[in-house]
């Protein structure tokens, strides 16, 4: 377990939190132990918590992120963590994929995307470029706000039991090492 020694180290306590003044108005709320213990139930938690929040397109994600961590009793830090996955880099990827998800569900429905979007805008005035592109964000909307959730629960299912998974594979391993040594081990 050299990460939860590394995080241990690396992440505040309650006590420097409570002592911290910028956080005077919320650190009530912080001094939480739950909120920041490396265990079996809070990371999983905070590590569903945060993909689910990564993949909805809203501000503030990290905000988000750790309010839900409080009322849920989740890691802080892993749920803030994980809303990184969406960023400058990986948005238009995310964002297209979720796109791509909604587009299996909603395209079976008989429903038609604008797909021919014609990106030159020589020759034509604002009024036709905003129509052909509102036309188009109307016609693409619904594929995405349908994948959007489809995406958005399955990453925070899926990172829920796989950081769960991974814990028990962690411990089995762990012990398996250990009968190893004191069965190598003269006695």
């Amino acid at each position: 377990m050299l990460i939860k020694k590394y995080l241990k180290k690396i992440l505040p306590n309650t006590e420097r939190i409570a002592n911290d003044s910028s956080l005077s108005r919320v650190s009530h709320y912080l001094i939480n132990p739950l909120l920041w213990h490396i265990n079996r139930r809070s990371v999983p938690k905070g590590a569903a918590i945060g993909l689910f929040i990564a993949f909805l397109p809203l501000p503030l994600q990290m905000l988000l992120a750790a309010l839900l961590s409080i009322v849920f009793k989740a890691n802080l830090p892993i749920a803030v963590v994980l809303t990184w996955i969406t960023n400058p880099l990986t948005f238009l990827p995310i964002n297209y994929f979720i796109y791509k998800v909604g587009e299996l569900f909603v395209l079976n429905g008989g429903y038609h995307v604008v797909s021919n979007f014609d990106f030159e805008f020589e020759n034509k005035s604002w009024g036709a470029i905003i129509s052909q592109l509102s036309q188009w964000v109307h016609s693409a909307g619904k594929p995405f706000l349908v994948g959007l959730p489809i995406v958005a629960v399955s990453a925070s299912i899926l990172g829920y039991f796989g950081v769960r998974l991974m814990w028990r594979l962690s411990i089995y391993w762990r012990i398996r090492n250990r009968k190893r040594k004191a069965h190598r081990s003269p006695s």
